[in-house]
């Protein structure tokens, strides 16, 4: 099946089937695993959700501090609990970073870990760059004590 590219801003939770790229059904009924979705009006979620096929896009707007660093792993968690195949965290819009919210980036690499085809970042130059490199200048890979 060829999906167009869909884009949803909302408070991220559970992401539906639709969203994931899967076939559409009905999301969980109620629990927490529903999607509010909004207008495109990035000035009500931090984290603009879109998705391509398989692959869930999850961007970054304006400022990654603790705040939407929170929001950004609430989303990530959302697509793996829907068993989406890969997480790109798209930093390209990114105006300002906090050090906490660059070490959201890294708890996302953790949480997508067992993704099958992992998690990835879009960066250009400037401060989505800055925020990934400051996110891992402490941190070691994972199999670096191996």
């Amino acid at each position: 099946m060829n999906r167009a590219l869909t884009r949803t801003v909302g408070t991220l939770g559970l992401m539906s089937a639709a969203t994931a790229g899967a076939p559409s059904g009905p999301p969980a009924a109620g629990s927490d695993a529903s999607v509010e979705a909004h207008s495109l009006d990035p000035g009500r979620s931090p984290i603009a959700v879109t998705s391509d096929g398989r692959t869930v896009v999850l961007a970054v707007v304006h400022r990654l501090d603790e705040a939407t660093g929170g929001a950004l792993l609430d989303a990530a968690s959302a697509a793996v609990n829907a068993r989406t195949e890969r997480i790109d965290v798209d930093l390209r819009s990114l105006e300002s970073y906090t050090d906490a919210g660059a070490r959201a980036l890294v708890s996302c690499r953790d949480l997508c870990a067992h993704l099958p085809e992992g998690l990835h970042y879009r960066t250009g130059r400037g401060p989505g760059r800055d925020a990934l490199m400051a996110a891992y200048t402490d941190v070691s890979a994972p199999d670096a004590g191996r």
